[in-house]
């Protein structure tokens, strides 16, 4: 008997070895673009490793238990453990902020989709630069950006943003001032613009983004409409091969504070992240509080090696309150008032939505992968402001599909892309007189607006001899809008029927670029590409006179680029460095018209006239002063950042109705050469990022912001401002399963005087009018604790 159980034991030890043995296999990819990081380094227990080849994959022997570390110049180091031997595992890597260029980009067609392989100017934000401060308000990391400018005119909501300075559209006063024009905005794939080409960003939970991709200038042939840029943002990604618990929370003055509490797991087959938070401010600012939740479901499951899907869902119900503006004597005067409009009929914001999307990707050959996704998002919203009570509830679905080709290997370098996007926005809109007290009035507005974008794009990269890359590719786009008003009736035969029915031409826009490589880490490129930007729907069709603008066309912009991106003094100074030149062209304008017996303005009609040319210079400089792992300082990294912006109108005339011997006379004013408004001539960013061995860090910034035009003839101006912010924390991973960030910090230091929007052109209608959204006259400050446990 004794001999049969010393066998058993023999054989289930072999069994036991055999399982802790044998060969490891694997793929590294960027956990947002999914895309293979060649030559990344794998090392098991410090004594072998390997090197990813161009799928990304790699093959290792093990044996038992053993620590494991994946490296990759760019992105955050992978420390794990591996278990079991015999396993094909999925690494995704996070972008650290140490060498941008490096990194993966999704806003591409080439087979290498680093930024530093693109030829044109592309803005990255990762993880680390979205928490610079309290990592809640996106404008505070998007600002330091070069050639981008995000503003809000809630302290949680209205954020419109500016690329190259175009995002203004003249069309008409309230595009001037609310949400964001000009560019398209992408959350994990699912367009934020809507059909008409308005991005409203209320429902972002920016508390949980991971990444943030901008792209500078028209870039339709691949997004279709925008002559602005792209902005594609990414929520965060589980790390991989593991299942945490994160608790995060942050305090503030004047009552902010937030939580967030997620679940986030990897594996070979499967992540999933599940998000809920929370965020309350009562605000520096009489009647301007505001409050947010929001949930979050994003999953990535892999089939099988040639197949995924993604899904993303979520859920926001916020809360804004609005006290409207101040004039120029109150700003300055840092008075703590609001609008008396405002405050008698409760200014306010409320917004609900749901956001959905799905996405699928298969790789029929090493040559051919399609990616297919379809989404559904719906809103509703209330507004209340010194004009009325608006309610808006929307419908925004639609679909995209693209062809990736890869003939790198037969056709001298050849990959490319071919797809094509629908969009369709349906939305009813109410709008109510609100009477003293805030009390509802009668219906004065209700529409049914319904408005289709249709897009056909392809761009393909072509390997050249001596190391030039050709960049070709082209859209063909349609925009269709329709207006029903609901007021047109019988019981209502006076009323001027706002209904109507717009189909724009289809328009082709183009984008050529060829790039050298230099170096293997320095390239040189040049550019040109084409974009353009509709009117919304409540452009075309004219309030008052029942007209639908048959004429009117799409603003239309040509940019010219040359640039260089790479990294010298053996990658320790990464840069970017771009030129450009973007000419819009039937810039819409409002031309008043008023009553022939009383001068009286009845309505205003949008045409198109005038342009607009920009020209300017961006600079971005990272110098990794000191990065190592061992010593008791491991990071020294000061940045800079510098736009020079030279943009004037061109052909550019505006009417409007002025006394003249006390009688009402149209003016006919040319604004040509004048700067353009809201956009500052200089900004400049530097900053310091230091870390210690012992887990403390510091980050430092520093933000200046010329004097900018408000009006078209530049006779008023809104004033520079410096703002000097500072985070300082601590973070630390508590053996096996724990890991803390604790940190404090604060905003405008030195109590500088800024604001957070200012209503442009408002003079013409106005001696004194109220302008200046401000931000907090004082110091405000933030501490924060993160607490994660690893399973």
């Amino acid at each position: 008997m004794k001999k049969y159980i010393q066998l058993l034991v023999g054989v289930l030890l072999s069994f036991t070895a055999a399982a802790q043995s044998g060969q490891v296999r694997g793929r590294v990819f960027d956990a947002y673009s999914k895309t293979p990081l060649v030559g990344a380094t794998v090392i098991l227990s410090s004594t072998q490793g390997a090197t990813t080849d161009a799928k990304g994959e790699f093959s290792l022997d093990c044996s038992g238990v053993t620590p494991l570390t994946v490296k990759f110049v760019g992105y955050e180091t992978f420390n794990g453990s591996l278990k079991i031997c015999d396993q094909y595992l999925q690494i995704g890597l996070t972008p650290s902020n140490t060498n941008l260029n490096e990194v993966e980009v999704s806003a591409a067609s080439s087979e290498t989709n680093t930024v530093l392989r693109q030829p044109q100017s592309i803005g990255l934000l990762t993880r680390r630069e979205l928490s610079r401060s309290e990592g809640l308000f996106l404008e505070s990391s998007l600002n330091l950006m070069p050639g981008v400018r995000m503003e809000k005119r809630t302290m949680n909501g209205g954020q419109r943003i500016l690329i190259r300075g175009y995002g203004l559209p003249a069309a008409n006063g309230n595009q001037l001032n609310f949400n964001g024009a000009g560019y398209k905005a992408y959350l994990n794939g699912i367009p934020v613009t809507d059909a008409e080409g308005v991005t409203v960003l209320d429902d972002v939970d920016f508390s949980t983004l991971g990444k943030v991709e901008v792209v500078k200038g028209p870039a339709s042939s691949l997004y279709g409409t925008g002559i602005g840029g792209v902005v594609k943002m990414f929520t965060l990604r589980p790390e991989a091969q593991t299942t945490r618990l994160v608790q995060e929370g942050v305090v503030g003055s004047y009552g902010l504070w937030s939580t967030n509490t997620r679940l986030e797991s990897a594996n070979e087959r499967a992540s999933i992240l599940v998000n809920y938070g929370h965020q309350n401010y009562d605000s520096y600012r009489v009647h301007t509080s505001s409050k947010k939740d929001f949930a979050t479901f994003v999953g990535d499951f892999r089939s099988s090696d040639k197949q995924s899907i993604s899904v993303y869902a979520a859920y926001n119900n916020s809360f804004n309150a609005m006290a409207g503006q101040l004039d120029s004597a109150s700003f300055f005067n840092k008075e703590n008032e609001g609008e008396a409009k405002y405050l008698e009929n409760n200014g306010r914001v409320s917004y609900e939505s749901f956001r959905s999307g799905l996405s699928h990707t298969y790789a029929f050959t090493d040559f051919l992968s399609n990616t297919s996704s379809a989404y559904f998002n719906n809103y509703t919203q209330e507004q209340a402001s010194a004009a009325g009570l608006n309610s808006n509830m929307a419908y925004n679905l639609g679909g995209r599909t693209e062809f990736n080709f890869n003939f790198a290997n037969v056709l001298q370098g050849l990959t490319g892309t071919v797809g094509g996007e629908y969009q369709k926005t349906i939305s009813f809109r109410k709008t109510n007189a609100l009477g003293a007290g805030g009390t509802l009035g009668g219906i004065t507005a209700d529409l049914e607006v319904s408005a289709m974008q249709y897009s056909a794009f392809t761009e393909w990269n072509l390997q050249l001899p001596l190391d030039f890359t050709l960049i070709a590719g082209l859209s063909a786009n349609r925009v269709e809008y329709g207006i029903t008003d609901k007021l047109t009736n019988s019981a209502n035969p006076t009323h001027a029927d706002l209904s109507g029915y717009k189909k724009f031409d289809a328009v082709v826009t183009p984008r050529a670029a060829l790039q050298k490589l230099v170096t293997p880490n320095v390239t040189a490129y040049a550019s040109v590409s084409q974009g353009y930007s509709p009117p919304s729907a409540t452009t075309v069709v004219v309030p008052q006179a029942g007209r639908v603008l048959t004429n009117l066309k799409p603003e239309q912009g040509t940019q010219y680029e040359v640039g260089s991106k790479g990294s010298l003094l053996d990658k320790k100074l990464s840069y970017q460095v771009a030129l450009f030149h973007l000419k819009v062209q039937d810039k819409i304008m409002t031309q008043a018209y008023a009553d022939p017996q009383s001068g009286s303005i009845l309505y205003t009609i949008s045409a198109n006239g005038g342009e607009q040319t920009n020209q300017g210079l961006e600079v971005a400089l990272n110098y990794s002063l000191l990065q190592r792992e061992e010593g008791l300082v491991t990071l020294v990294k000061p940045f800079l950042n510098y736009t020079y912006s030279d943009f004037t109108y061109d052909q550019f005339t505006r009417e409007s109705i002025v006394k003249v011997n006390n009688v009402n006379t149209r003016v006919v004013t040319d604004y040509s050469g004048q700067a353009v408004i809201g956009v500052p001539k200089q900004n400049f960013n530097a900053g310091v990022d230091v870390e210690l061995k012992l887990g403390f860090y510091l980050y430092t910034t520093f933000q200046h912001v010329d004097d900018m035009p408000i009006t078209y003839d530049a006779k008023y101006r809104a004033p520079s401002y410096n703002l000097l912010n500072a985070k300082l924390g601590w973070r630390k991973n508590l053996g096996n399963h724990v890991s803390l960030d604790v940190f404090a910090g604060g905003n405008n230091l030195t109590g500088d005087l800024y604001y957070n929007m200012v209503f442009l052109d408002a003079y013409s209608s106005s001696n004194n009018p109220n302008i200046y959204l401000p931000a907090a006259y004082k110091p405000t400050y933030f501490g924060g604790l993160n607490f994660g446990y690893k399973f």
